[in-house]
């Protein structure tokens, strides 16, 4: 009889401790699967376009060489991402924006957005009306996922740190994340100390 409820003890025991390691199981995957988008994504080549219609303080605009400088914090916002709700909080961007506009000559930052047709219209309204003082890209062609079709489908890995070539040397959104921003600051610099 002892051995019975011991018995039936390891197996109430064992279903209670089943749904921890199925979630276990499950964040480990999710983890591992993080890591390969990682490891694939470092040191792409991220091919940018000239073609991206622009938007500054509201209006549409041409900018020249703005996509060439030598270093950028890319940010893309794919098609699945509410564009609208994205530019409502663009101010939230500010402290990183003033940062590079200290450095304008060597840093940029490129804020793509890459709307359905459907959303186009009402990011293109929301844009005007927020008239966010640094410019903005907009991707009507979808060319850059065709371009780029090793970015991972994961949107928190949709920000990155490009070298010279356009090469991915750090990867993650430091908007909410002061420590990822400050190894963001500390990579630019060396990449300025280091520019040939």
């Amino acid at each position: 009889m002892i051995i019975l409820n011991i018995k039936r003890l390891d197996i109430r025991h064992t279903i209670v401790c089943l749904p921890f390691f199925v979630v276990l199981l499950l964040c480990s995957c999710s983890n591992n699967n993080i890591v390969k988008d990682i490891e694939q994504l470092m040191d792409q080549q991220i091919t940018l376009s000239s073609d991206w219609n622009t938007i500054w303080k509201g209006k549409d605009v041409v900018l020249n060489g703005f996509i060439e400088a030598p270093i950028k914090m890319m940010v893309w916002y794919d098609s699945l991402v509410c564009g609208a709700c994205e530019v409502n909080k663009m101010h939230r961007w500010y402290n990183i924006v003033d940062y590079a506009d200290s450095l304008s000559q060597w840093f940029s930052i490129i804020f793509l957005f890459s709307p359905t047709k459907e959303s186009m219209s009402r990011l293109s309204m929301s844009l005007k009306a927020e008239k966010f003082d640094y410019p903005i890209f907009i991707d009507q062609n979808a060319s850059f996922a065709k371009q780029n079709s090793k970015i991972p489908k994961n949107q928190n890995l949709h920000s990155f740190l490009l070298d010279k070539d356009n090469k991915v040397v750090l990867i993650g959104n430091p908007l909410n994340n002061p420590s990822l921003w400050r190894l963001y600051k500390r990579n630019i610099q060396n990449m300025i100390d280091h520019h040939d």
